[in-house]
Order: C-alpha cells, then sequence, then structure tokens
C-alpha cells in the first residue's frame, strides 16, 4: 500500500514559500463508490453479499447525513470523526453585534477528523508515501473537493487546525488547512 504524490511549485507571489516545492496527495483510478466499497468488502471473506454490505452502508451515510445535519458528531472508530464546520468571511465582524449569519457565513462543510488508529501520526507510519511515476496519467489530485468547489491552490503553509479534509483556508474560519510542505501535526 502507497500513498502517492507529486511535485508542486508554489506559484503565489503573496506568499513566504513562493518558488518553493512541495508534494501533493494524488488518488489513482476511479473513486471507489458504495457500490465498489460493499463488492470489494463482500470480497473479504464475508458471510454478507454485496447487496447487504451496500444497503448497510447506503443506510450508514444517510445516518451519518442526518446526525451532523442535527448538530451531531459522528465517530467510527479508528477511521474519523465527522461533524459540520463553518466558514465565516475573511475579517469577520467588528463587533458580535454586527455579526449576521447572511453576512458573514460563507459555507458549512463536512469535517472528517482523524481518530484511533487512523491519526496522522499512524498514516504517516503506514503511508509508504511514494512518488508518483513521471509517465503515469490515472491519477487525480486532491485539491478540489468535486462536490462544493473548494479547495485551490495550496500554499505550503499549514496555518489550520489539523486532521480536517476539505478546502482551503480562511482567515477567520474553523476549516481545514491547506496542504503542506511535510509532515506534522
Amino acid at each position: 500500500m502507497s500513498v502517492f504524490y507529486k511535485k508542486y511549485q508554489n506559484k503565489n507571489e503573496q506568499s513566504v514559500s513562493f518558488g518553493k516545492w512541495f508534494a501533493r496527495a494524488v488518488t489513482l483510478g476511479k473513486t471507489v463508490d458504495v457500490k465498489a466499497l460493499a463488492k470489494h468488502m463482500s470480497e473479504h471473506n464475508t458471510p454478507y453479499s454485496e447487496g447487504v454490505i451496500r444497503g448497510v452502508l447506503t443506510d450508514m451515510v444517510n445516518c451519518i447525513r442526518e446526525l451532523v445535519l442535527d448538530g451531531r458528531s459522528v465517530k467510527l472508530e479508528n477511521l474519523a470523526i465527522f461533524s459540520a464546520g463553518i466558514q465565516t468571511k475573511k475579517g469577520g465582524a467588528r463587533t458580535s453585534e454586527e455579526f449576521s449569519t447572511s453576512k458573514h457565513i460563507i459555507s458549512v462543510y463536512l469535517r472528517a477528523r482523524a481518530t484511533g488508529n487512523f491519526t496522522r501520526d499512524e498514516l504517516t507510519k503506514a503511508g509508504n508515501v511514494t512518488e508518483l511515476p513521471k509517465n503515469f496519467t490515472d491519477y487525480k489530485e486532491e485539491e478540489e473537493d468535486e462536490n462544493t468547489g473548494t479547495g485551490g491552490e495550496n500554499t505550503g503553509e499549514n496555518t489550520g487546525t489539523g486532521g480536517q479534509t476539505t478546502g482551503g483556508q480562511t482567515e477567520g474560519n474553523d476549516g481545514p488547512p491547506p496542504e503542506g510542505g511535510g509532515f506534522g501535526g
């Protein structure tokens, strides 16, 4: 098992890391959806059929969505804690009284924080980080979330809180960090 990366150069002239090189994770092949995950799981010597597993996974996804939208956190041991995050406008409001949901909140997004045996340290130890071969073409850069359009050019400066999975950092949010120039917590 490997975590693959491609090198990229920071081209943001405003960044203190301008011109420096960093690694960006890439994923191979097609994204594994619930149907493909159920098939994969059914091939692991389980007594449950692909259909039964798919039904349970579909129900799990629906319930996680419902609970997160109800303000709850959902923990899947040794994977992640799912919860809602809020991105606010850069600069914020000058006073508490001036703060307005419609004026200052940009979006609500899904956070997934690693937990248990799936922490950043454990992933770093087990990840077998490997540079993607230059002639390999069946990959996708992990830069933008296909459903929300969050993301953007990463600067190599890790300014956010760790362990979250989507989007770029905006001042004043509790949002996820950009990918950075190396490992760390």
